[in-house]
């Protein structure tokens, strides 16, 4: 099991490395680096670079104790808004100059601004910009009285940028920081959340799937368990409908497509909830994005995705090939293979649309799509990931419908997969059912034989 230390204990030790060794501080970082790593220590969460110098620390500390005077004043605005810039620009230097910056205090001073200020739209607008540059990557500094302070923009009244720089500034507290998600949606932000979804301006509610898809993320390594998944149930059981009608709305707006369908995909985490996208008609939605983004690889890669979850569903995966996805999605792959990530979540979808289901397999089989697999993975002949996906792609196609092995055979598929035994020997067992389901030659292994003696047991026999 992994360890942790905290950022003082991790700098305390680069300081030893100079001091008392007399390492040159590149030297002396690299050297505490692997000294850490070699104690099973988990550096993830550790800014490793060097501390700042003195002499910047105190410039540092300067710029915040003057923001913290000027805001207890009568100030004119752009006097106050020119000092949080220039903290903010210090913060975008990088994740040391904002670790020094939060050390001096800054956090405390930028939220007393918002309370001093507010009402001052402009001056609001820059501290907001400040406390989401400050806290990116280092959300650790949010306590409950920054969450209060979030709530107040959270209003479909409030004015426009006030609202999307506060909805950054959320997601940005939530990514890598279990707690920070838990306590804003214990705060009860759904119901803030909905209101701003009734909006009809699309880069507000682009901004809310944000602030879903971060409170659904299950990436902080200092919790072993999250609320990842009952959060994502909790938004879909609540809002997945109403996300699916807005594909009708806004089918032609690519970066809004492209992010709904990838909130959509986020909060499928239960078989019931493709059916509520189902139901809500999102998959005749689905193929006319689809058709409408033929030559679009963002877009499809999420559409790929999208279908694979809804493959999870037996009702959805029959329903998929009925309503004509086939020669659709052939297109699509056909058109948008030269993406490796797309022709991965491509196949992906494949092997789940083919999964027990010959009549599924006959219609992708008829639409062509095993010309279009076998070009793939020519296409890509060293990318693992690809091989693999292929590998179950083919055996899910063929496995109950062997009239499709000739076919198949036919492109030089077995080449290809006899190659990928001896290239990739971590993926053999793929590539092996996927031979032996086209009915090619191929040795398997017996994972397990008994050693023929009798079982025995503590019952007495009579």
């Amino acid at each position: 099991m992994a360890h942790f230390i905290s950022q003082q204990t991790f700098d305390d030790a680069v300081r030893e490395n100079i001091e008392e060794f007399g390492l040159e501080p590149q030297d002396a970082l690299k050297e505490t680096i692997n000294q850490f790593e070699a104690q099973g220590v988990d550096l993830s969460s550790i800014v490793k670079e060097l501390s700042l110098g003195p002499s910047k620390a105190d410039e540092i500390k300067a710029a915040i104790e003057k923001l913290k005077e000027l805001n207890k004043i009568d100030t004119p605005d752009k006097v106050l808004m020119d000092q949080m810039d220039v903290i903010r620009i210090e913060c975008d230097k990088g994740l040391t100059n904002k670790v020094a910056v939060a050390k001096a205090g800054a956090y405390d001073v930028l939220l007393d601004v918002l309370d001093t200020k507010r009402s001052y739209i402009v001056v609001e607008r820059i501290c907001l910009k400040t406390l989401t540059s400050l806290m990116t990557k280092q959300p650790d500094l949010l306590d409950s009285r920054g969450i209060q302070s979030m709530f107040r923009f959270l209003n479909p009244k409030v004015d426009f940028d006030l609202k999307k720089l506060t909805l950054r500034w959320i997601k940005e507290c939530c990514v890598m920081h279990e707690m920070n998600r838990q306590n804003i949606f214990n705060a009860r932000v759904l119901d803030n959340l909905k209101d701003l979804l009734k909006d009809s301006n699309p880069e507000i509610i682009r901004e809310v799937m944000s602030v879903f898809r971060a409170l659904i993320l299950d990436d902080d390594v200092r919790v072993e368990f999250g609320n990842a998944h009952e959060h994502a149930r909790i938004i879909a059981s609540e809002f997945l409908c109403y996300l699916t009608l807005l594909m009708k709305k806004y089918q032609t707006d690519e970066s809004f497509i492209h992010d709904l369908i990838l909130t959509v995909t986020a909060l499928m985490v239960r078989n019931e909830f493709c059916k509520k996208v189902k139901d809500a008609g999102g998959i005749q939605m689905l193929l006319s994005i689809m058709e409408n983004f033929k030559n679009n690889e963002r877009v499809n890669r999420q559409c790929f995705k999208l279908i694979k979850s809804l493959a999870g569903n037996d009702d959805c995966k029959v329903y998929l090939i009925q309503v004509g996805l086939a020669p659709v999605y052939t297109t699509a792959l056909e058109q948008n293979k030269n993406n490796v990530n797309t022709a991965i979540a491509g196949l992906n979808a494949i092997a789940a649309l083919a999964l027990r289901s010959p009549e599924n397999s006959k219609a992708l089989f008829e639409a062509n799509m095993h010309t279009v697999m076998v070009e793939i993975m020519k296409l890509y002949p060293d990318e693992k990931q690809v091989q693999k996906s292929a590998s179950r792609a083919i055996r899910n196609m063929v496995s109950r419908s062997r009239y499709q092995n000739d076919s198949f055979v036919e492109l030089g598929v077995e080449e290809l997969l006899q190659k990928n035994l001896k290239k990739f020997p971590d993926i053999e067992y793929d590539t092996k059912a996927a031979l032996r389901d086209l009915g090619c030659n191929v040795h398997l292994k017996e994972e397990w034989t008994g050693k023929g003696g009798a079982l025995t047991t503590g019952a007495v026999m009579s």
